[in-house]
């Protein structure tokens, strides 16, 4: 199996969400600690059981944003700034 490296968010969640399914405890207070509702606790929960650490990786974690630019077009920006209006 590919090793899963966790950011550090996503690894603080896995271990809260594992040691709660491994061990039990309070729904109420794992919320509070990781500043997610308890239905969000119930969904990863359920997300742990299928899919292991794995679920806890980001989904756009490798994808680029739909806002980037071309790298063609920021060097065409950055020749203008530098050469047209440098003032």
């Amino acid at each position: 199996m590919k090793e899963v490296k966790l950011r550090m968010k996503e690894q603080e969640k896995y271990e809260v969400i594992k040691e709660y399914v491994d061990h039990g405890g309070n729904k109420n207070k794992i919320a509070l600690k990781l500043s997610i509702s308890k239905r969000q606790i119930n969904r990863l929960i359920i997300k742990y059981k299928e899919n292991g650490k794995y679920a806890f990786i980001h989904g756009n974690r490798s994808r680029k944003p739909v806002s980037t630019l071309d790298k063609s077009i920021s060097e065409d920006i950055i020749t203008l700034y530098k050469n047209k209006y440098q003032d």
